[in-house]
């Protein structure tokens, strides 16, 4: 491998941990070392200082390594919101306002205060919003100044980099994709190719049977219902996503991308972290 290729550092932020893998690329990445650090999510006035708190010590000794760094965020630190296409709007900064508009009537004045950013999306179609608080956005730059050699490459929610690791997976079907962490989930439903419904529910949905009833719920109460039962699902604290059956649905665990040195079973931490891409 060319000692010029730079290094990948992933990294997930959560309430109660971060975890950071870094990888190498080239033909046969792999993962040359890998941590996880506990954080307080009652640090601070917001849920995520504690984890931005250790993020920015984390980063610290690496400064001057020559790494590239993608952090995705936990569910509970993003919104979203699908947005319908409306012929009315020209242009990305009317289809953001469109977006922020969107939040501020679900969210309230609070919105005024997100980072919002749009998904790709084909013409037409209606399109992913999500929302993330700018000082969380400002604190994670802030871990790499101007002078540093590792370098911000991406900040993702972590729906939008679980969606991209699960576009091998679905297919021209209607697909529905669960995302489940401690005391946090995450429901979406992609009909005819596109964004149908995406909603975030507080609590724990620890067994299939559980994600199975969210499911029925969910169903019953969109306005995009679909006849599909197949369901994507990334569970990291679960050891029951490989292929199952429950109660008529049928789940298929998503797998990160191959690497070298991942060992499933035992580094289930940090499969937010490998979602990226």
């Amino acid at each position: 491998m060319s000692r010029l290729l730079r290094d990948r550092l992933l990294v997930s932020l959560a309430p109660g941990a971060i975890a950071l893998a870094r990888a190498t690329r080239g033909l046969r990445p792999r993962i040359v070392s890998k941590r996880v650090i506990d954080c307080d999510p009652a640090f601070g006035a917001e849920p995520w200082q504690g984890a931005a708190e250790a993020l920015a010590k984390a980063i610290e000794p690496l400064r001057d390594e020559r790494v590239d760094v993608t952090v995705v965020l936990s569910n509970h630190f993003a919104r979203y919101a699908v947005v319908p296409f409306d012929t009315a709007i020209a242009g990305p900064d009317e289809e953001l306002a469109l977006a922020r508009f969107h939040f501020t009537k679900i969210y309230g004045e609070r919105a005024r205060n997100w980072d919002v950013r749009m998904g790709n999306g084909r013409h037409g179609a209606p399109r992913l919003a999500s929302a993330v608080d700018a000082a969380l956005i400002q604190a994670v730059r802030a871990c790499f100044p101007g002078n540093s050699k590792a370098r911000l490459a991406s900040v993702q929610p972590y729906l939008m980099s679980a969606f991209n690791l699960s576009r091998g997976t679905m297919t021209k079907e209607d697909t529905w994709l669960l995302l489940v962490e401690p005391q946090r989930t995450c429901l979406a439903l992609i009909a005819g190719g596109a964004w149908a419904t995406v909603q975030t529910a507080n609590g724990e949905f620890a067994s299939p049977e559980d994600w199975a009833l969210l499911l029925d719920r969910q169903q019953l109460r969109t306005e995009a219902a679909s006849a599909s039962r197949t369901v994507l699902v990334h569970a990291p604290g679960s050891r029951k996503t490989v292929s199952l059956e429950a109660r008529g649905w049928n789940f298929l665990g998503l797998t990160p991308l191959p690497l070298d040195g991942f060992l499933p079973l035992e580094d289930m931490s940090l499969a937010m972290a490998l979602t990226a891409r």
